[in-house]
């Protein structure tokens, strides 16, 4: 099984910020499903009396953006993620929502040092597989009447990619048939498939919420899809004895000629929704 990606190497491909940015303006626009998943998943909850609200792995205050005219008017927001790059952008998001805010670059983990039942809601958005060991502490952190709402992927989700990345590093010799790419292992620290099961112990209400999507590209917009690889290779390539830019270069190659002689090249971009009420966990920390 590929190594789970460490602080460090999460940092690496999530610390250019505007290439983030874009990537996030990409799937917006080729994604069949023109809803927006974090407004589908605000509109199945009443926010209006959340006055303590904290974002886990924030960056750039996405989720935070959406939550604009939802809370009780003295809100005041807390976003959390381990790149100090996405300060302003945070900030700026809490500008737009018309809340006051502020941003720690100290990572979840700093969540342990903050007080039992002082929120009133946590957010989450395709962060958790990250630091699902920190569930406990989200429901510790939580209010008897508080809301956990976390979004993250289907277990397809990006299998296209997937299988096109596995078969080019066997053709290689450079993955074994029972090796997990890296963002194999992400996928399965939480996902729609086991998101229920991980969150159980730990929330006696809790509501799931399909989001089918598929992103589509046209054979002339096959450089986006290309673009969107690019970004995302290093959690299909890292630990996997490949030479980066020579791997990286043939599957591009391989993509660029997906676009030949098909009509729409597509790829899954299913996700889901939890939405957690009834934190059971302790006072004390776990």
């Amino acid at each position: 099984m590929a190594d789970f990606p460490d602080k460090r190497k999460i940092r690496q491909v999530f610390r250019n910020v505007q290439k983030h940015r874009h990537i996030e303006k990409l799937i917006r626009r080729f994604s069949s499903n023109k809803d927006d998943i974090r407004v589908a998943a605000l509109n199945a909850a009443d926010l209006s009396s959340c006055r303590t609200v904290l974002e886990l792995g924030c960056a750039f205050g996405a989720f935070t953006e959406a939550l604009k005219g939802r809370l009780h008017p003295e809100a005041f927001i807390t976003g959390i993620d381990i790149i100090a790059e996405y300060g302003p952008f945070f900030r700026e998001a809490c500008a737009r929502a018309g809340y006051p805010g502020r941003f720690s670059p100290a990572g979840v983990a700093s969540i342990r040092k903050l007080p039992s039942r002082s929120c009133d809601l946590v957010l989450c958005s395709y962060a958790l597989y990250f630091f699902v060991d920190m569930i406990p502490q989200i429901a510790r952190l939580l209010k008897k009447d508080g809301l956990f709402i976390t979004i993250t992927h289907d277990e397809g989700n990006m299998q296209e990619l997937i299988h096109l990345t596995r078969t080019t590093l066997k053709e290689h010799g450079l993955l074994a048939d029972n090796r997990l790419l890296p963002v194999e292992s992400i996928l399965r620290q939480f996902s729609a498939a086991n998101g229920r099961e991980r969150l159980e112990p730990y929330f006696s209400d809790i509501r799931a919420l399909e989001f089918p999507n598929t992103l589509v590209f046209q054979p002339w917009e096959i450089y986006f899809f290309v673009d969107y690889y690019q970004f995302k290779s290093p959690f299909f390539l890292l630990d996997t004895g490949a030479d980066k830019h020579r791997i990286v270069q043939t599957l591009l190659h391989k993509l660029q000629d997906m676009g030949a002689g098909r009509k729409v090249i597509s790829m899954c971009k299913d996700d889901a929704i939890f939405i957690c009420r009834l934190p059971l966990s302790p006072e004390g920390p776990s």
